[in-house]
């Protein structure tokens, strides 16, 4: 004999589900973030620099894309320079850029791009110090210092070790 539930017995509830439900809420916030521009917005500004390489991307910054009512293709990327110096060069590099973008995206994603002369920082680049070595005497000195150290591994470490703070004192 079967016995009826006296509860109506809900649907589950979807509300929580893992990683599914955080993909729809994840979902749900970069369009509303990214509107209009969606995927290839964030993707231009994600990966700015491996899309035009170091040369090209240096100095220009992305700042966003404009495309015609309802359609994804022919947009007009704008971007900032760093000075007047950088806007020439753009100018003469448009067309490179363009071509690069849309190879990257494999489709006509970019038909014009509008450069604005504005302040934006440059990352200079670190240039690494010269490391000069260090000469046999001052090595020979250095592993009677840790030549008491038995593990091989380790004694080969602290000898690198010292090395580097030798010739980070030397400079």
């Amino acid at each position: 004999m079967t016995e009826k539930c006296e509860f109506p017995v809900e649907p589950r509830s979807r509300s929580y589900e893992g990683l599914n439900n955080l993909m729809q809420e994840v979902k749900k916030l970069t369009q509303s973030a990214l509107g209009k521009h969606g995927f290839i917005q964030v993707e231009l500004l994600s990966h700015w620099h491996e899309i035009l390489g170091e040369e090209l991307s240096y100095g220009i910054k992305p700042v966003g894309i404009s495309f015609n009512a309802k359609e994804r293709i022919n947009g007009t990327l704008r971007v900032r320079t760093a000075g007047g110096a950088f806007a020439l060069l753009f100018e003469h590099q448009k067309g490179q850029v363009i071509e690069k973008i849309n190879t990257y995206f494999g489709y006509p994603a970019i038909s014009q791009v509008k450069i604005e002369q504005n302040a934006i920082s440059l990352k200079t680049p670190r240039l690494s110090e010269p490391v000069w070595p260090l000469d046999e005497y001052e090595i020979e000195k250095l592993s009677q210092k840790v030549a008491h150290i038995e593990d091989d591994e380790l004694r080969k470490k602290m000898l690198d070790i010292g090395i580097q703070l030798i010739q980070k004192a030397q400079k």
